[in-house]
């Protein structure tokens, strides 16, 4: 993903973002390797973004995050990458996003759900099923294969938890899913701020 011999080393810590109405925690497994939540490395990033690395002997999994401007005014989004490198064949590869502690209202989005009390509102989201399928199409963050093995309930929502349970990923290929994280004081900006370009929050994050 990046050219961790320009970069500075910082201290490892677990991918959790703060936000107004409490924590959004990840949990990752690849090929039945439940992922550790803190890193063996992290680097840090000119524009503040981070980059965290494990390493397993079947796979290397980079998880690059940090914040962007989103379109909405008053909206502060953070923005996780994940990117799987296939050392041995993997037989899945899962994401979960959950906001710890969540308020009674939560709705439910496509590829997302926003929470909010009186004060504040989060959002959380990442790719859909039909758009993870155009990405393996037109050859872009997931191997072609996915188009046809992505079932149609690959992205789970569970009150304030969603769920990736994406495929398998062949030896030597790689695969990227995103997940945003945006809140503001009020109103409904946070939802629109998690559908994301990827390619675009990814240069932003890297220059």
């Amino acid at each position: 993903m990046l050219d961790t011999e320009v970069l500075s080393r910082t201290s490892p810590r677990a991918l959790d973002v703060v936000t107004p109405l409490g924590d959004v925690r990840f949990a990752v497994r690849i090929g039945g390797w439940d992922v550790p939540a803190k890193p063996e490395h992290t680097w840090g990033l000119d524009s503040g973004a981070r980059l965290c690395r494990w390493r397993h002997r079947s796979v290397r999994l980079d998880v690059l995050s940090g914040t962007t401007e989103p379109e909405q005014p008053h909206v502060t989004r953070e923005t996780a990458i994940f990117r799987v490198l296939a050392r041995e064949p993997l037989s899945e590869f899962v994401v979960q996003a959950e906001l710890d502690a969540p308020p009674e209202d939560v709705r439910a989005g496509d590829g997302a759900f926003t929470a909010g009390t009186a004060d504040a509102v989060v959002s959380v989201g990442g790719p859909a099923t039909e758009m993870l399928r155009h990405c393996s199409r037109a050859g872009q963050h997931a191997p072609p294969y996915w188009s046809t093995a992505l079932p149609d309930d690959a992205v789970e929502l569970d009150g304030a938890r969603l769920t990736w349970q994406l495929p398998g990923v062949e030896r030597g290929d790689y695969a990227e899913l995103w997940v945003s994280v945006a809140w503001s004081a009020s109103g409904d900006g946070p939802a629109r701020a998690v559908d994301i370009d990827p390619a675009r929050v990814l240069r932003e994050l890297t220059q």
